[in-house]
Parts: C-alpha cells; structure tokens; sequence
C-alpha cells in the first residue's frame, strides 16, 4: 500500500520535507509511461526490463509494480512479468460508474465538512489551467491539472480512503483522454464546469451540488465515448 505521506506529497500535502521513498518515484515514472501510453495498452514488460530503463534494482521496481497491478494499471502475468491493461467500453462505462458514485459522495461530504478555503483557492486556479489543441505535453499537463482539481474536491470531504479510491479511478481516466485527445481544446468547457462546481460548493447547496457534478461526470462521459469510438 502507497503510504498517505507519498500519496499528500503528489498533492501538495504535508511538507514536512519526508524523502519519497525510491519505490514510489518509480511508481510514479512507470505510471506516467503508461498514462502518455510511452507503455501502450496491451505492451508485455519484465522487471528486469523496468530495472534497465530505471536504473534500479528489483525490490523497489516489484513494490510499485504491485501498486500499478493494485491501480489497475498493470496486470501481472505468472512467470513472465506483466503487461499493460487494456481498456475497453465496458471498462469505460464501469469506471465512469464508479467515478459518479466517488465523486457526487466527495462533493457532498466537502460541503458538509465546510470545505477548506485554501484548497477551494487552489481549486479555482487550478480551474483556469489550458493547452492548445495538438499540443500533447500541454495536454497532458492539463490532463493532470483536471485530476488535481477533483482530488482537491476530494481532499476537502476529509475522508481519506474517498480520496485513495478516487485518485486510483481517476488515474484511468488520464490515459482515457490523453488515448482520445479531442482535435480542439477542451479546456474551456472543462473550466466552466469546474467553475460553476466552485461556485455551488461556496454557496452551500448540496443538491445543486451533486447534480452539478453528475451532470459534469456524465458529460465527460459522452465525450470520452464519443473519441473512444471514433
């Protein structure tokens, strides 16, 4: 299990200046090769291969591979070594399922909570991150920013396993749409959401609240569908 002081630092957490352990760095080297699909989906690799690449010894390349298959992201294949997990439309509509459920629960919670206003800040910021269209690592920096703005959400329900569970989700979707990029920007549509997300959550409304982000999950949904098929 990744520790919560390795999972706070990735979001700005504690700073309490703790060292990352070496296993998650590279946990977090081998996922973003599989999020940019550097390790496409479906791609067969070894420890040993891993040890190459990273300059590593085995034992902390087993932990985060381990932590990878746990994701979902890797899927280990006995006495060979593992390959990268395939998605399909079935995975895409049970992970925008559980998504929905995680997501309508944290914004929920963060209100009740009385949401953080240092992270709501960080949160609208957050919300006026763009890339220009064709740009990939634009893109995929956007692609993070918008998974930190939901994990921000999260954060602010106080509920630290709400906030484990969706970060491993969401990392799906990461690679979902860097997989899918759309031929124009996204990002303005995405941060009108996200604002108007903001806005509910300061206003206090809790049934607009879970509508707003139901609505918001469902329309990523019919995007992500709709590139998916293309």
């Amino acid at each position: 299990m990744i520790s919560r002081t390795a999972r706070s630092a990735r979001l700005g957490g504690s700073g309490n200046g703790a060292a990352v352990p070496l296993s998650y760095q590279l946990y977090e080297a081998i996922k973003r090769d599989i999020l940019t699909c550097e390790l496409p989906p479906g791609a067969a690799i070894t420890e040993r291969w891993i040890c190459k690449k990273h300059n590593a010894s085995r034992t902390p390349i087993r932990e985060a591979c381990l932590w990878l298959a746990r994701d979902g992201l890797l899927e280990s294949i006995p006495n060979k070594g593992y390959a990268v997990s395939n998605l399909s439309l079935q995975d895409l509509n049970e992970l925008f399922q559980l998504r929905s459920v995680l997501e309508v629960a944290a914004i929920e919670l963060a209100i009740r909570a009385v949401p953080d206003p240092t992270l709501l800040a960080k949160a609208e910021e957050i919300s006026g991150i763009s890339y220009e269209a064709g740009d990939r690592l634009g893109y995929f920096q956007w692609l993070e920013a918008n998974h930190e703005f939901h994990q921000l959400i999260a954060r602010m329900s106080r509920n630290r396993r709400l906030v484990d569970d969706l970060d491993r989700v969401n990392a799906h979707f990461i690679r979902l749409f860097y997989m899918t990029m759309p031929p124009n920007s996204a990002a303005p549509t995405f941060s009108r959401e996200h604002l108007a997300l903001i806005d509910v959550i300061r206003q206090g409304d809790v049934d607009a609240a879970r509508q707003k982000m139901a609505d918001h999950i469902q329309h990523s949904k019919e995007r992500a569908i709709r590139y998916f098929l293309a």
